[in-house]
């Protein structure tokens, strides 16, 4: 099946999602790869999920919290900066 697979990645900001298909299926190895060959785009907390279109469910999450992006970015974010405030 084409497509099967969705791959979403996206954080607090609406406008760095992230969207893959793929045909075959995703380990957590891979999604994690995906997400940290990426992780410059997002701002905040990351949450990736794969979909799986033809059983109509999540077959895998990922959660990195700010922290391990801030320190993947070299930067320390602000309240301020994410808009919280």
């Amino acid at each position: 099946m084409k497509n099967r697979y969705r791959i979403e990645i996206y954080d607090e900001v609406k406008e760095n999602d992230l969207t893959i298909y793929s045909d075959e299926g995703v380990s957590r190895e891979h999604l994690t790869e995906i997400v940290f060959s990426n992780i410059r785009n997002f701002v905040g907390n990351i949450k990736a999920f794969v979909y799986d279109n033809k059983k109509k469910q999540k077959t895998l999450a990922i959660y990195l919290p700010i922290e391990t992006v801030s320190k993947y970015n070299n930067k320390r974010l602000t309240a301020e900066e994410l808009g919280m405030i």
